[in-house]
């Protein structure tokens, strides 16, 4: 994945802005989730209803950081234990955007 996006003109090595997704039925777990997010710099980008998804709600909280492969593998392990400690039903990956 972070060769592909250097060969499509990324520079990896400079900071990004990442999303981290989780999910659960219910929405006021997430805001728990997030209040240990936040400790960490984590923005809270949105918690919105999951359309035709059962009534799950997803919160996504992002950060600006600079992440390699294995960074990125590490916080994915540590976000699933997160998951678990809040009760959360499901931490659902993430996503990336460049910086403009």
């Amino acid at each position: 994945m972070f060769l592909d996006m250097a060969k499509n003109g990324w520079d990896t090595n400079s900071p990004m802005k990442w999303g981290f997704f989780f999910c659960d039925k219910e929405k006021d777990k997430l805001y728990g989730v997030f209040a240990e997010l936040e400790e960490s710099g984590y923005t809270l980008e949105d918690i919105y209803q999951v359309e035709d998804n059962d009534g799950y709600w997803k919160l996504n909280a992002t950060k600006i950081d600079t992440l390699t492969a294995e960074k990125l593998h590490k916080r994915n392990l540590a976000f699933n234990e997160l998951a678990d400690y809040c009760d959360v039903e499901i931490y659902d990956g993430w996503d990336v955007e460049r910086i403009k």
